[in-house]
């Protein structure tokens, strides 16, 4: 299931509970949401010299925050370590095979979490996405067919 938006210029996206979920050559089983966000790291601001409001603004920097929540049993010890680096790729579907895309990110993990509470055993990837020129998007959205 999918509760996402995509556009030309970006993707945004929640997932619940993709079908396959693949960083690499290792499969990860039990992923329950996956969120893609972007954040502005460098504003551009401008205001004219009459007027209180803002005439011109801008982000120059960019960056692309994954969040994998996985549920794991309890001797499961597989985990990414913070500064791997491989291809993270899922499938997105709105439960039929009819307009289908496959996500693909290129992205290094950022950090591991066990959040305490609750009745499930879960594991928190934060990755950030890297572009391989820094132009290009490292987020990449592919209909399949």
């Amino acid at each position: 299931m999918c509760l996402c938006f995509l556009e030309d210029k970006g993707v945004g996206m929640v997932v619940l509970r993709p079908s396959q979920v693949r960083f690499g050559d290792d499969d990860w089983d039990g992923v329950v949401r996956i969120s893609i966000d972007r954040f502005g790291m460098r504003e551009i601001q401008e205001w004219g010299a009459v007027g209180a409001h803002l005439m011109f603004a801008d982000v120059s920097r960019v960056r692309v925050k994954i969040r994998v929540v996985q549920e794991f049993e309890a001797d499961d010890l597989q985990t990414p370590m913070p500064g791997e680096f491989a291809e993270l790729e899922f499938d997105v579907s709105a439960g039929s095979d009819a307009g289908r895309k496959r996500v693909d990110i290129d992205a290094v993990v950022e950090s591991v979490s066990y959040p305490v509470g609750g009745s499930r055993n879960e594991r928190v990837i934060s990755l950030v996405g890297v572009s391989s020129d820094g132009v290009v998007d490292p987020v990449r959205v592919d209909d399949l067919v």
